[in-house]
């Protein structure tokens, strides 16, 4: 605020903007004369204690009544309210009725302004009284305005009317007090003195006071000085306030005229230094003189500089247009290495000018620059090493990049040396010196040290090193048989028939050891040897250990690190070695690691020698872990409840960012070793597993399957992460990377000791584990080693190998096939182009398959510079982190439905010999046996190594040329013919001219010796009377029959490729179809415990059609008859219901309901004597399976249960039930199916649970709930297994087809009385069956197929049937002599003639009925009936002697029968006894069958007539 008397020194906007400069000068902004306030008592005059009660000031427009304040405030300090002047100060003035307040016409209220008088309307609505201080804020911001304070100063000049200094000021030199009103002067009271002005202290230091003073601000208008001067004495100015009191009492100027020194004081400050933008008007004379010097010789140094500028102006013309020839020549033509012509153009100093003539002498090839940057060796490295040669030559051409020679001279080429035989230690200390310590110059901290070893595809074919004069590709392990060097052509044959006889083998792959430190990217190959893959581990750990040997041997131990550890992929031999090399002897307690590791509970610290550990890589883990999801057995979670491929294609649509497409194409991808989208799947399950499920968090929800299942999914996608989001999680430390690790180490583990191989395969189990614990002990070495330094986890595994991989089969267009010396070319090819890439990584393209992150990322895999995370080693505590993952752990695992004993870690982990990998104690190592079962989730295994085929040298001939009349063939030459036609070719022309004239003129047999640039005579073997490069011989000779591999890596590690969607089939409908039957439905099916047949009730896991998986099948096609359908499924437990026990209460059939677990056999641990429980998984044809759908209830609602039972529910308040007598009914109808379609009753699946009480369902009384007692009585007689009880008499009998003949030729032989024992069921009257001796039942009917070679097969759905050999039951023996066995009548089915031209006739392998030995004659009786049988039908055609021969029995069969030489067979009396007489075989003698011969056509036709015999029909 400022006293209202200033206010004409703060003019207002519309003043500001009416003052122009009239004299032309710049406008700058006004001077700042504004001085500090003036003293409180001068604010009494503008206070205003008025207490009129309305407006009487003319003209105004307010109407209204003045507000009325009843309570006042008497001690209120008005001019201290009115100073402070806020909204609070002014309220109390109102409330102290010291303002005045009306209503306007707009019915708003205006407040009268204490200053100005003018009232202010506000924007308050008169119905609201004024009651608070923010309602005055426009009245304190009215009184702050320009306006306000001008219309005070209006109205004070209105009232002091004629007072001298309110009127216009004279510009004369001289202002006196007589100007002043006489009215005024007379009413000073005479006390009191004229005020005299002050007088101006102007400085000496300054020009006169009349130069300096702002003249121009000397008026009476707007922006005046507020004081007058008096010059009447220029030296002694005096000045007088325009506001002046006129008198003073005591002093010789007032109180206003006082104040002015303060105004005086501001201009000497301006006077002595002005301010460059100082308006004018505020400037004295002398400075405007001064402005118009400095104006005048700025005049005169802008005309020198016009002068000036025309001349650079005129320069820079010119060189604008050398520049504009410059861009003209860059865009109009393509000049090889512009930038380096430009840059050395610039270093000489040289003008555009002549760096545009350089450009067109280089475009017209007069100048070409010399010398290259770094940048431009790179680029010529990665063009020579990527495209070779010629595309370096092209380019050197075209764009000028270095050439080889410059490369040559100015780079080093990585160089591999080659295994020519056996792995030896110069072959490692070669690489290793040349390829690591010779490139690791200058101080470089030690770092630990990762050996990899891993197999590259390779070319089987022999490649001859001239170099070494050696030929390669030969396998290590069996190289050592022969020499490597070609003396003569004799030893390549040599070497050529060992590889025949499969002394040696050519190389399949190459097995590739690389070296890699932790903290770096580069990776430094140090082995590559070929290998016929039949190495076994003992040969695996002698590699590794050499290698670590060679390591430590060549000083790069403490050059560049000690070895931490040796890392590979899942193969198996490599598994065995390195666990018998690294797991072979406890940790140290006087290791700097034994404190840190041995306190963290379950880790094991086992190690190998310098505590070296084994590694496996975590990318192979995720796609063997989403193999085993992905494979139809799936993984065992919770209590038992599988999840595969099938059940989450129907959950995983519950995802918004998958449809089915998406969904299928990640469950079945074309190919499973494809990172990104086995990590798209472990994100998928996990983002899954996170959604909120109303079937989880609802207890009572009646989707009973469907929460089981979303139970074990969330469990299984919390196992996913804690393993996927350490690699891939990037904001994560290396601390709570270690507690996720640790996570799953604990929930595997718990896992895997409740439901082993259903949970992982134990290879994969050991894997990861061993993964794991790899991390734990490299993390602490590296704080032992260097605590400050980082560790990323990424480091570990053989990625950094797999990835050299990539390179090498980027190199040559991604053909991955080549030969051995290609191979060791690409591999340094391979180390040349990563250090390209690591200088500009701009240029790495990436690897696809190897990506990390999703396929929409700009990256290939996650590396330690986009890590955010704190990885610093020092900052983690091992113990401290791996407690927080086991608390994690168990969590997680408190809230499934697990065991708790699986999962009680403090109890299994006080036993020392039991840990991470020694789940069940003993020492006993899961994995790592050959005797262990398969890994389902190593899929591709490699292909059996091929068998070359003989070639034997054929002789010195002519070329022998194909018939016309057969399809031509190109003729054939000898070794020798090709090897004389690639002569010429081998050698330059000059050097062959050379040859030929000189053998002319002596022994042919011995030309000179090849010479000449470029040829080394050493390469070069002589071979009847030629020289013949050794690489020809090696390709016409050894690898003769070489055939390149597939360039798809899908083919090449595939036999008979197929897709794996191709397996899959997801399109089989809808499941809001009711026709369909769904993997995870409820069926029963037949299943036998012991010698009980019962009904089981099963949750179906899997479906496959012809062999091919598929979510759902329709259930008319399942059950079908003769269905291809297989259902694979878990046997569940259900808990009967208790019998009422009220007497009123009517008896009411049990039910059985589901408690939430599956019955559960026991399995033996391997190479223990322990076992563990094992859910039971059946397997059984769609056409035996009934589906039923259970009713949900209520636990808490049943009333006849006890609830106890039902804990692995697991927090669930509903199962479902299912009634004893659907039971029953599902059981009998099942059992009329499996007699229908003929099923072998041992074909039932055996279960024997560890608890009897599951299973076979009882009852509470323990007595059979559900029982077939057809099924069972049939078990009960054959013990279970083959039926051994005869169906004619009580005998046991272990051979039922030679027991049932006996009976059935006695039967036909009439021959009273009986064998063995009394018969309790006759033989069947018609054709009985060779196995029950039963006619008329469809399900004996019998086929045979009889083919060209070897022994018939048969096919019947009999019970009884058993498997025998056929030769020598057709043969008999002494032992066995019954000879009935099936046959194909040569009646029904007559051999035909063989076609005009030919010896045989091919006909197809068919099955056709057959008929048994001893049922012949009766078949030929009544489906024959033109013949005569001999014994049973004496007229007709004679009977061919294959017939004949086929019914004849042997003395042996008649004798073992007991019959009578009465009811023997009579002998034929065509004179063909002789033929058909057969005599009796000896003891293991084998007889072949003699086929029957040809009838005449014609006849046969006539005579022929199919066979009617049962109405099914078996085809084998």
């Amino acid at each position: 605020m400022f006293p209202p008397q200033y206010a004409c020194w703060f003019p207002t906007e519309d003043d500001e903007s009416s003052q122009s400069d009239s004299t032309g000068h710049s406008c700058s902004p006004d001077l700042d004369f504004q001085v500090p306030l003036a003293p409180d008592d001068q604010y009494n005059s503008y206070s205003s204690n008025s207490t009129n009660s309305g407006f009487s000031t003319p003209g105004s427009s307010i109407v209204g009544s003045i507000t009325c304040i009843t309570n006042t405030h008497s001690d209120i300090d008005i001019v201290k309210e009115l100073k402070l002047n806020t909204p609070e100060s002014l309220y109390r003035l109102f409330e102290a009725q010291e303002l005045e307040a009306a209503v306007s016409p707009q019915q708003r209220w205006s407040l009268r302004c204490p200053d100005c008088k003018e009232w202010c309307q506000t924007s308050i609505s008169s119905s609201i009284p004024l009651w608070a201080a923010g309602q005055f804020k426009s009245l304190s911001n009215h009184r702050g305005s320009k306006k306000c304070a001008q219309t005070v100063m209006k109205k004070q000049k209105q009232t002091v009317g004629g007072n001298v200094l309110d009127g216009p000021i004279s510009r004369s030199c001289s202002i006196t007090s007589d100007q002043r009103d006489p009215s005024n002067i007379q009413s000073l009271s005479l006390d009191n003195h004229a005020c005299a002005g002050i007088a101006i202290d102007w400085p000496d230091d300054l020009r006169p006071f009349l130069m300096m003073f702002p003249w121009e601000s000397y008026h009476d208008g707007p922006n005046a000085l507020p004081f007058t001067v008096d010059i009447t004495h220029p030296t002694e100015p005096r000045a007088r306030s325009k506001h002046c009191l006129l008198s003073t009492t005591f002093e010789d100027s007032c109180n206003e005229c006082t104040i002015v020194h303060k105004h005086i004081s501001r201009l000497v400050e301006i006077a002595r230094d002005p301010k460059a933008h100082t308006n004018y008007k505020y400037l004295g004379l002398a400075h405007i003189q001064d402005i118009a010097k400095m104006y005048a010789a700025q005049v005169k140094h802008l005309k020198l500089q016009a002068c000036n500028d025309s001349r650079k102006y005129m320069t820079a013309l010119t060189q604008l247009d050398d520049y504009n020839r410059l861009l003209m020549a860059i865009s109009e033509n393509d000049i090889p290495r512009l930038q380096q012509i430009i840059k050395i153009a610039l270093d000489n100093g040289a003008s555009i000018r002549e760096v545009v003539n350089k450009l067109e002498d280089a475009m017209e090839g007069a100048y070409r620059p010399r010398g290259c940057g770094s940048s431009d060796i790179d680029i010529a490295t990665l063009v020579f090493r990527l495209g070779g040669r010629q595309l370096l030559f092209a380019l050197n051409h075209k764009l000028g990049i270095p050439s080889i020679r410059t490369l040559r001279a100015r780079s080093t080429f990585t160089s591999i040396a080659p295994t020519l035989g056996p792995i030896r230690d110069e072959q490692l200390d070669e690489n290793i010196q040349s390829i690591i310590l010779n490139t690791r110059q200058g101080v470089i901290p030690l770092r630990g040290v990762s050996l990899m070893i891993d197999e590259l595809a390779l070319e089987e074919r022999v490649i001859y090193f001239g170099k070494y004069n050696k030929i390669g590709g030969l396998c290590w392990k069996h190289a050592n048989v022969i020499d490597p060097v070609l003396h003569t052509y004799d030893s390549a044959v040599r070497i050529a028939h060992k590889i025949h006889k499969q002394e040696v083998h050519l190389g399949k792959e190459v097995t590739v050891i690389g070296v890699a430190c932790f903290g770096e990217d580069e990776l430094y190959p140090v082995l590559a040897a070929p290998t016929c893959k039949t190495e076994d581990a003992a040969d695996m750990e002698g590699i590794l250990a050499r290698a670590i040997e060679r390591w430590n041997a060549t000083g790069a131990a403490t050059r560049v690190g000690p070895v931490w550890s040796f890392a590979t992929d899942g193969d198996a031999t490599r598994r065995a070695a390195g666990h018998r090399l690294f797991l072979k002897k406890p940790l140290s307690p006087d290791s700097p690691l034994y404190a840190t590791l041995t306190d963290m509970p379950g880790l094991n610290t086992f190690t190998g020698d310098n505590e070296v550990t084994l590694d496996f890589d975590f990318k192979h883990i995720f796609k063997r872990i989403c193999t085993l999801i992905r494979s139809p057995a799936g993984i065992t979670l919770n209590n038992g409840r599988i999840i595969n491929a099938m059940m989450l294609s129907r959950y995983l649509l519950w995802l918004p960012a998958y449809d089915e497409a998406s969904v299928t194409k990640v469950l079945h991808p074309d190919d499973p070793q494809d990172v990104p989208r086995a990590i798209e799947l472990m994100q998928a399950i996990i983002a899954f597993s996170k959604l909120k499920h109303a079937s989880i968090d609802d207890s009572f929800s009646t989707n009973i399957d469907i929460r089981a299942d979303l139970m074990a999914i969330k469990l299984l996608g919390h196992i996913l992460e804690s393993i996927l989001l350490p690699f891939i999680d990037v904001n994560l430390s290396l601390t709570e990377q270690v507690q996720y690790l640790s996570s799953y180490s604990h929930l595997s583990f718990a896992m895997f000791h409740s439901h082993r191989r259903g949970f992982m395969p134990y290879q994969l189990y050991y894997d990861t584990h061993t993964m794991a614990k790899n991390i734990m002990f490299c993390i602490k070495k590296q704080q032992v080693l260097d605590p400050h330094e980082k560790f990323f986890i990424g480091d570990c595994g053989d990625d950094r190998l797999e990835l050299h991989f990539g390179r090498t089969r980027m190199i040559g267009g991604h053909n991955s096939g080549c030969s051995y010396s290609q191979v060791l070319d690409r591999l340094g090819a391979a180390k040349d182009i990563d250090g390209v890439f690591k200088r500009h990584p701009d240029l790495d393209p990436g690897h696809r398959r190897l990506k990390m992150g999703m396929r929409l990322e700009n990256v290939d895999h996650i590396n330690r510079e986009m890590w955010k995370g704190d990885l610093v080693s020092g900052r983690c505590d091992l113990p401290s982190a791996w407690q927080t993952g086991r608390d994690m752990a168990l969590a997680i695992l408190i809230q499934s439905q697990l065991n708790p004993i699986s999962f009680s870690f403090v109890s299994l982990f006080a036993d020392p010999a039991i840990d991470m990998l020694r789940p069940f104690g003993m020492n006993k190592y899961l994995g790592i046996s050959e005797d262990d079962p398969e890994d389902v989730s190593l899929k591709n295994p490699p292909a059996p190594p091929r068998i070359l085929q003989p070639h034997p040298t054929l002789p010195d001939t002519e070329i022998l040329h194909a018939d016309s009349n057969d399809e031509a063939d190109e003729p054939m030459l000898t070794f020798e013919e090709a090897l004389a036609a690639q002569a010429d070719f081998d050698l330059p022309h000059s050097v062959t001219q050379s040859i030929t004239a000189q053998s002319a003129q002596s022994d042919p047999s011995a030309p000179p010796i090849p010479e000449g640039p470029g040829i080394r005579p050493e390469d070069y073997l002589l071979f009847k009377g030629r020289w013949i490069h050794k690489q020809t011989i090696c390709r016409l000779v050894i690898n003769k029959d070489f055939v390149s591999k597939s360039c798809n890596r899908l083919e090449r590690v595939r036999a008979g490729y197929t897709k794996v969607n191709k397996r899959v089939d997801m399109s089989a409908g809808r499941i809001t179809d009711g026709n369909l039957f769904l993997v995870g439905d409820t069926f029963l099916t037949l299943v036998r415990s012991g010698q009980t047949v019962s009904v089981g009730v099963i949750r179906s896991t899997l479906l496959t059609v012809n062999n091919i998986s598929s979510s759902s099948v329709n259930i008319a096609i399942m059950k079908a008859a003769r269905t291809s359908v297989k259902v694979v499924g878990q046997l569940l437990t259900i808990i009967p219901t208790n019998p009422s026990e009220s007497v009123d209460s009517l008896p009411t059939l049990p039910h059985f309901l589901w408690n939430g677990g599956y019955v559960k056999s026991r399995s033996v641990i391997q190479g223990t004597s322990d076992s563990t429980e094992r859910i039971v998984l059946i397997s059984a044809s769609g056409a035996l399976v009934e589906p039923i759908n259970p009713e949900p209830v209520f636990i808490r609602g049943e009333e006849d249960i006890n609830t106890d039972e039902f804990v692995e529910v697991k927090g669930g308040q509903t199962t479902w039930k299912i009634a004893q007598d659907a039971l029953q009914a599902g059981c009998e109808l099942l059992w009329a199916k499996f007699v229908d379609t003929k099923v072998p009753l041992k074909s039932l699946v055996s279960v024997t649970p560890i608890d009897v009480k599951t299973f076979p369902y009882k009852l509470p009384d323990g007595t059979p709930a559900v029982l077939c007692s057809e099924g069972t009585n049939l078990l009960t007689a054959s013990d279970g297994e083959r039926l051994t009880t005869c169906t004619l008499c009580p005998a046991k009998v272990t051979d039922m087809r030679s027991h049932i003949g006996l009976h059935i030729l006695r039967a036909l032989r009439n021959t009273p009385g009986n064998v063995l024992t009394d018969m309790v069921e006759p033989v069947g009257e018609c054709y009985p069956c060779g196995f029950c001796g039963r006619s008329g039942r469809p399900e004996c009917a019998i086929t045979i197929k009889v083919p060209a070679n070897g022994a018939p097969s048969w096919e019947t759905k009999c019970m009884y049937q058993h498997a025998f050999r056929y030769g020598y039951a057709d043969a008999g023996s002494k032992h066995k002599p019954c000879r009935n066995v099936p046959l194909k009548c040569e009646l029904c089915h007559p051999i035909l003639p063989p076609e005009p031209g030919r010896t045989v006739r091919r006909t197809p392998l068919v099955a056709v009925d057959a008929v048994w030995r001893y049922n012949l004659p009766e078949h030929i009786v009544k489906e024959h009936e033109v013949y005569s049988v001999p014994g049973l039908k004496s007229t007709g055609i004679p009977l061919p002697a294959g017939v004949l021969k086929a019914m004849r029995l042997s003395d042996l069969e008649e004798i073992a029968a007991q019959i009578s030489a009465e009811h023997k067979q009579p002998v034929a009396s065509d004179g063909s006894e002789k033929e058909n007489a057969i005599g009796t075989s000896s003891k293991g003698k084998r007889r072949a069958l003699q086929p029957a011969s040809s009838l005449p056509s014609k006849r046969v036709r006539t005579v022929m007539k199919p066979l009617q015999m049962a109405p099914t029909t078996l085809v084998v």
